[in-house]
């Protein structure tokens, strides 16, 4: 069966102007004889509007990659996925969700017009979803070489603020909190910790890496910075991956006497709503997360519609440094 795809391509035009001339749209301005051929190659094609009414509705596969946990206690995940939901029930998508371990992940996802993958993918399964289609759109998830659309943070123009931030206020020696991001193969080609040690060295800045395999919990910021006390060699600024891991570590210097912010400067990442009710209040860089999901969906909807031929393609949102009363 003929597409408007099909129709543009014979027809030698854009997508766009099959669409507004067999919608018979009285602004546009075409020469008569491109109105004509159109018009004969839908004909011969055997294409009409009737088979778009007639067309399937869209469905959607959401695969997660994080646990149940993880969303409850870090809301960056379910604010990409609230994203890509809000911009599906706008245009009257039907979707899917599914977790990248389930063992009926195939069964799930059968029939699905394409696929938005939430978070950092092993190489196996990026292969095993793009036999499932080739309509894929990564979130979160930086590809090199480029094999999938994919839409991340710009983590990188992210770290020069905050060590330049945290240079303009003379502070010698900063840590960075965090966990080893994924970077089997090259897969994710920017990672905040690659960013945060380029950019200390840059400036000569001292800094020191504190690095933990578990979940980026405020528990777990709570216990790795009472490590780093114990060790005493505590700095004068602190950058950590997110929120949570922040406001743990925070709690742990308070706990201790240390002042925050005047003895310690922390920073965390992605700007939740907590971070104004914390003493002193968190400062933080806003993450896009929401907006990532909303664009994620909306480029794979012109993926599957044909209206986007730009693609396997990168594209990064930028972040803002939100500086609130944990900095001096």
């Amino acid at each position: 069966m003929a597409t408007i795809k099909d129709v543009a391509k014979a027809a030698d035009v854009s997508i766009a102007t099959v669409s507004r001339v067999l919608n018979e749209d009285k602004t546009l301005k075409v020469l008569p004889e491109t109105r004509e051929k159109i018009l004969k190659v839908a004909t011969e094609l055997n294409y009409s509007l009737r088979q778009k009414d007639k067309k399937k509705m869209l469905k959607i596969g959401i695969i997660q990659c994080y646990t149940f946990e993880q969303e409850i206690r870090d809301t960056y995940f379910l604010s990409i996925l609230q994203g890509v939901e809000k911009y599906l029930r706008k245009n009257k998508i039907a979707s899917t969700k599914v977790r990248y371990d389930d063992l009926d992940i195939k069964k799930i996802l059968e029939g699905v017009d394409g696929i938005v993958c939430i978070g950092k993918f092993e190489h196996q399964h990026l292969e095993l979803f793009n036999k499932m289609t080739s309509n894929i759109v990564l979130l979160d998830m930086d590809l090199s070489p480029i094999t999938n659309t994919c839409i991340s943070l710009d983590f990188d123009d992210a770290m020069f603020k905050v060590v330049a931030y945290f240079h303009s206020r003379g502070h010698k020696k900063i840590g960075f909190m965090g966990r080893n991001e994924y970077d089997e193969l090259n897969l994710q080609t920017t990672s905040r910790k690659k960013s945060f040690i380029k950019y200390c060295e840059h400036l000569g800045v001292d800094y020191e890496i504190y690095t933990t395999k578990h979940q980026m919990t405020g528990d777990e910021g709570y216990a790795v910075m009472n490590r780093v006390i114990s060790g005493g060699n505590v700095p004068s600024a602190l950058f950590c991956a997110n929120d949570p891991l922040a406001m743990g570590a925070m709690q742990a210097l308070l706990d201790v006497g240390i002042k925050v912010p005047d003895e310690v400067s922390i920073i965390g990442f992605n700007d939740v709503d907590a971070c104004n009710f914390t003493r002193p209040t968190l400062s933080t860089v806003y993450a896009p997360s929401s907006e990532m999901g909303e664009i994620g969906a909306s480029v794979l909807h012109n993926m599957i519609e044909g209206n986007d031929v730009f693609y396997p393609r990168r594209i990064q949102l930028p972040c803002q440094l939100v500086i609130r009363k944990s900095c001096k």
